[in-house]
Parts: C-alpha cells; structure tokens; sequence
C-alpha cells in the first residue's frame, strides 16, 4: 500500500492525514457535510416512496404479487451494480467525477419513472435510479473521510446517516400531498400536459433536489488523498491551501520526493492478507443490517396495518423518522467515546432484540407460550429499534472506509455496501414469503440478522478510533 508523506519544518516527516489534522474543522468541512450528505437524504427517500408508490402501482399496472416484489427490489438491485462499479471506478479514476455523475444519473432516472407505463420500464427506470444511489453512497463516504481530521472523522462520518431521516420526512410529505392531498381523485391538470397522476408528479417533485445538488458538485475538487496517491502533489497541495483558506487555518505543504504512489489494485487488494479479515467481517456487518432493515421497513406499513395500533400510517413513519435522528448523534458520540467496533456491535445485538419484541407484540403472537401483545410493547419495540438500527448505520459508515488503505478505498466501500444490498433485495422477500405464516415468523429471522452482525463485529472486528486513514 502507498503510505503518503511530507516533510515539513526540516527534518519531521507526517502522512498526508498528519497535515489534515492540522486543520481543524470549520466552514469547509461543515458545508461538504451538507453536501455528501444529501445523498443520505435521497436514499431515505426512496424507502418511504416504493412503501407508498407500490399499492398504488399494483392498481395501476395490474401488477402481480411477483412483478410488485421485483418492482420493489429493482433500486435495491441496481444498487448492488452501482456500489461495486462507481467504487472500482472511483479508486481508479478519482473520486471527483464519480462524486458528480453518480447523483445526476440518480436524478435522471428518478425523475424519468415519471414517464414509466408498466413493469418492464417502470422495473428498468427504477433499476438505473439504484445504479446512481448506490455509487453515490459509495463514493460519498470516500470523498468526505478523505478530507477530515482523525479526531472528528468518526463522528461526521455518521452524521452522514443522520441526513437519511430528513430524507423520510421530505418523502413522507411529497407522498401526502401527492397520493392523499389531491381533492381530485389522485390527479392533477397541468397546462399543455393535460391529467397526469399524483404518483408521477411524486417522483418528480422526489428528484428535482438532486439536480441542484449535481451543480453544487460540480465545483468541488478532487480528494488530497487521492491526489497524492496518483503523485499530483501541486493539486493535492492546492487542495490542502484552499481548505485551510475557508477554515481561516493555516497549512502546511506536502514534499513530492516524500511521496509513495501506486495504481489502484482494483478488488484483489480487498482480500490480501492484511485486511482480508476485516474485509470478510464488515461485508458480514453489511449483509445483516440491510437483511434486517429493508426486511422490516418495506412491510413496515402492511405490519402496522395487521397491528391495528395507528389510524395515519403517515404520521407513524414521521415519529419512526423522528427517533432515528437521536439514534444517529448517540452513535456519533460513542462512535468517538468508546470506539466504532463496540458502538455497531451493540447497536445491532439491541436492534435484534428489539425488532423481536415488536413482532413479538402482534396481536394473537405468544413466542414460548409469552404473551406480550399491546399497542406500547409494539409501538415502544419498534421505536427502539429504529433508534439502535438507524445508530448502527451511522456507526457502520464511519467504521468502513477507515478499514481500507487509500488506494481501495471506494473499492472497500463499494464491495462491503453491495454485498449489503445483496441482502437489502433478500430480506423483504424472505419475509414475505414468511408472512403468510405469521408476522413472528417473518420478523423473527429479520432480528436473528441484526444480532449475528453484532456478535460478528465484536468478535472479529478491529478498532480504528484515533487511527488515521492509510
């Protein structure tokens, strides 16, 4: 691996990660939040409008149990495509480029399921949306570790995850006014269009943000990290300057006959030896937590319907959206208290054992002869488990990219998020196919995920606090 280094004031030698930490955070790092983050918020917008979307589609395209599931999974698939090629991509071509095409295509595409008139292009369209999301996810997680201090970079990493909810809320509003607000039957007449049906307007008003988020991208530069590890040490050093000019810092420069580079070994380098425990262990971390989630939020609203507990499921998945939001900076301080490896393991082991407690509180459900069932048990189990769930992924995002050397970075990310979405396709429709039988059956393997991702973590997992990017 290529270790990167700078001499400065004679004889000290520092990484490239010494001289970033010698910029504290300030305006420079607080607006790159906002502006990584956004696609945090975009991929929690896409859970709340395929729960909402998918009934009316099923009426509308005469979709069969089998088309509505697919239709469902076709973001998550893409997803999958877009995780591992935008992050190979990105580790060998820069992150820069990746940063910007990945959320445009996700706008396009997204906005363009407006126009879909069955399954097989609403399928396609839905699928293409997932490619872009799912390289920004990777991408953005490189992109913004990449230029922050050790100190604070577990933390803001998982305020990344916390932008998710806000997305849930945007969504859960656009999916109100569009598919319950109209007086008009579900349509609206537009000039020169004519009637054009609330779920395509849904997707559209969903998409448009995106838009200007590409712009904003559009100015940005490429990473330090990558920039030394490619050898352009004037760009990197003009990256490093600019940074520290909008911090009001001063910065120190790194020395070219200093510098190690090397290609990007493309995904060989994730299982060489001395990172192929980690790489195995975190890809384990991936798969249970998207099995879990994706399991229980996708037939989150047909489980509070057989519940009977809420009369507007809308404003149901605005306190669920709610309760993730503490669930984040609860990570994000212990994350940097106690560590990443104990702060995701503990989060998914109470994840399990709360997504249990809530199907374990449906009505006519007694796991070991135990009856529990109530509208608190179920409301409060949920609820806590969203809190711990939503946590562990703010936990798992800052935890992945400091497992990876800088020359596989996205390449780690993109693998261990889709191997993730492997699962994400996975777990909602095991649990359907178990819900016939009961919803315990179906929820209960759903929270067995979530705790053996836990006790995975804990026992093969390493600690990275304080550790700088490598």
């Amino acid at each position: 691996m290529a270790e990167k280094r700078s001499t400065v004031g004679g004889d000290e030698t520092v990484t490239v990660a010494q001289v970033l930490d010698r910029i504290p955070v300030g305006k420079f790092h607080h607006r790159l939040l906002a502006v990584c983050g956004s696609a945090w918020a975009f991929d929690g917008m896409e859970v709340i409008l395929i729960s909402f979307t998918l009934p009316v589609l099923i009426g509308t395209w005469g979709l069969t149990g089998l088309s509505a599931g697919l239709l469902g999974a076709a973001s998550l698939m893409g997803m999958i495509i877009g995780n591992w090629g935008w992050g190979w991509y990105a580790d060998r071509h820069g992150r820069k480029a990746a940063f910007q095409w990945t959320v445009l295509s996700y706008s396009v595409f997204a906005g363009l399921t407006a126009l879909a008139v069955g399954f097989y292009s609403g399928f396609a369209l839905r699928f293409l949306t997932g490619v872009g999301l799912g390289g920004a996810l990777a991408v953005d997680t490189s992109y913004l570790s990449e230029h922050l201090p050790t100190d604070r970079r577990g933390r803001y990493l998982v305020y990344l995850d916390a932008f998710w909810p806000l997305g849930n809320l945007l969504a859960v509003g656009l999916a109100w006014i569009f598919l319950e607000g109209l007086t008009t039957g579900g349509m609206v007449t537009l000039p020169v269009v004519g009637a054009v049906a609330g779920w395509r307007l849904l997707f559209v008003a969903a998409a448009s943000p995106a838009l200007l988020v590409f712009v904003i991208r559009s100015r940005l530069e490429e990473t330090p990290y990558f920039l030394a590890q490619q050898g352009d040490v004037e760009a990197a050093n003009d990256r490093i300057r600019k940074i520290a000019e909008t911090n009001d810092r001063p910065y120190e420069q790194i020395d070219a006959d200093a510098i190690e580079t090397g290609p990007s070994p493309g995904f060989s380098r994730l299982f060489e030896a001395d990172i192929r425990k980690q790489t195995l262990m975190i890809a384990a971390a991936w798969f249970a937590i998207n099995f879990g989630y994706y399991g229980v939020f996708i037939w989150l609203p047909g489980t509070v319907g057989a519940a009977g507990v809420v009369g507007n499921v809308y404003l149901y998945f605005v306190a669920v959206a709610l309760v993730q939001i503490p669930g984040y900076f609860s990570a994000a301080y212990l994350v940097e208290k106690v560590g990443r490896k104990p702060t995701l393991g503990s989060y998914l082991l109470a994840s399990g054992l709360f997504t249990f407690v809530f199907a374990a509180a449906m009505p006519g459900v007694a796991p070991f002869g135990i009856r529990i069932s109530g509208v608190l048990p179920f409301l409060g189990g949920l609820l806590a488990a969203s809190f711990f769930t939503l946590g562990a992924w703010g936990a798992i995002y800052a935890y992945t990219p400091e497992l990876f050397p800088t020359e596989a970075r996205a390449t780690g990310n993109g693998f261990a998020g889709g191997v993730g979405k492997v699962a994400a396709v996975i777990g909602p429709i095991a649990a359907g196919a178990l819900v016939e039988t009961s919803y315990l059956a179906a929820l209960a393997p759903l929270a067995l995920a979530f705790a053996l991702g836990g006790i995975v973590v804990l026992a093969f997992g390493t600690e990275t606090r304080g550790e700088p990017l490598f």
